[in-house]
């Protein structure tokens, strides 16, 4: 087993500082979902087109963050239950050119359309909404992270969609400005 980096704790630290509480990490999680859809519903005209200075193009993008919000409140929802944790191998993500790789099973396709992935997206909104107090009791391993609790999760979640969401946007002023 290895441990997270000091990158990765120092990370840690800052997203707690960013996300302090439960009620704010459920508002701004909240707030990035709804923005989300926005987003995709606004890239419609580039979905399949990649986007400058990113490997993905609209539809994979969405994809992922839907993928890895569908996971996340899925293991938050587990974490505050009170059944047994399985937990997987302790195996860190991998980094390309100084860049996180998305981990197996968050891998885009990019076949989805906008209108399925705005029906998944919504469906994870029910998953994702949830109270969830720190409880270093009940953790589950990420791939960057090390272990985490179920409001870490969730803090990922707003995180990682807020993310993908600017990244997007970003992609999608440049492709219209090239237009």
């Amino acid at each position: 087993m290895t441990q997270p980096s000091l990158n990765a704790q120092e990370q840690m630290v800052a997203l707690r500082a960013a996300y302090p509480t439960p009620e704010f990490v459920a508002e701004r999680l909240g707030q990035e979902l709804g923005e989300l859809e926005a987003t995709i519903r606004a890239a419609q005209a580039h979905w399949h087109t990649p986007m400058p200075g990113r490997e993905w193009t609209p539809a994979q993008e969405a994809e992922h963050a839907v993928l890895v919000n569908e996971g996340s409140g899925k293991l938050a929802r587990l974490l505050l239950s009170d059944k047994p944790i399985r937990q997987p191998p302790e195996v860190y993500g991998v980094l390309r050119d100084g860049r996180r790789v998305a981990p197996p099973g968050t891998e885009p396709v990019g076949d989805q359309t906008p209108e399925a992935l705005l029906a998944r997206s919504a469906a994870t909104r029910e998953l994702l909404t949830v109270h969830a107090p720190a409880n270093p009791e009940r953790t589950y391993f990420h791939p960057y992270m090390g272990q985490i609790d179920a409001l870490d999760w969730l803090r990922m979640a707003a995180y990682h969609t807020r993310h993908h969401r600017k990244a997007m946007e970003r992609g999608l002023a440049a492709l219209s400005a090239s237009s």
